[in-house]
């Protein structure tokens, strides 16, 4: 599988849509919302953690919730952008061994792999959203927040990688074209944009 099949990579346009994606406006939407939700949620670490370093070292006050809102922050980020991660297919593969195995071999394996995810995720959203529920009394120290929110977050997590990772098995049963691997696709956004 070359990344020809892909519609070519500018600077303006770092990934390029996939079949679904093109073809989805629900689907585009939501990756696009997770995106910005994961990009907002960035720069909330950023600004609690800012704000907790100068109040502490230049008012030599600091504020008790900022480094609870930065953790908590930082966890809906991690699920958030995790989910992201998954619908671009661009989550960290070692395929020393796989590349030796042969398109058939590879095939087995990718299955494999898409299988693990789909149970593992699946198992983790109904058992966070068990332990999110069973934690409703339960309030954060500095800020009162209940505990919900935050463990809330393995749910959506979870729940957007078993999303994605039934679509794109279904691109791959039914669109293999349009499913390159992940080193594929990283190589095709670095040719693309280095090439003369």
């Amino acid at each position: 599988m070359t990344a020809s099949a892909h519609p070519p990579e500018t600077e303006d346009a770092p990934e390029a849509p996939d079949l679904l994606e093109r073809n989805s406006r629900a689907y585009r939407l939501l990756v696009n919302v997770e995106r910005a939700v994961a990009c907002a949620l960035l720069l909330g670490v950023l600004a609690a953690v800012l704000l907790q370093v100068v109040t502490r070292y230049v008012f030599g006050t600091p504020l008790s919730w900022t480094e609870e809102i930065a953790r908590f922050l930082l966890v809906w980020l991690t699920f958030v952008a995790a989910g992201y991660v998954m619908s671009r297919r661009l989550h960290i593969v070692v395929d020393l061994l796989v590349d030796r195995l042969g398109a058939r071999g590879s095939r087995a394996v990718d299955v494999f792999a898409a299988l693990v995810v789909l149970v593992t995720s699946a198992t983790m959203a109904i058992a966070g959203a068990g332990f999110a529920a069973g934690s409703v009394a339960l309030l954060a120290p500095a800020t009162s927040l209940p505990l919900t929110v935050v463990y809330s977050a393995a749910v959506a997590g979870f729940g957007l990688l078993f999303l994605h990772g039934v679509l794109n098995t279904w691109l791959a049963i039914r669109h293999p074209e349009e499913m390159p691997g992940a080193v594929d696709t990283l190589t095709a956004g670095t040719t693309g944009r280095n090439a003369p």
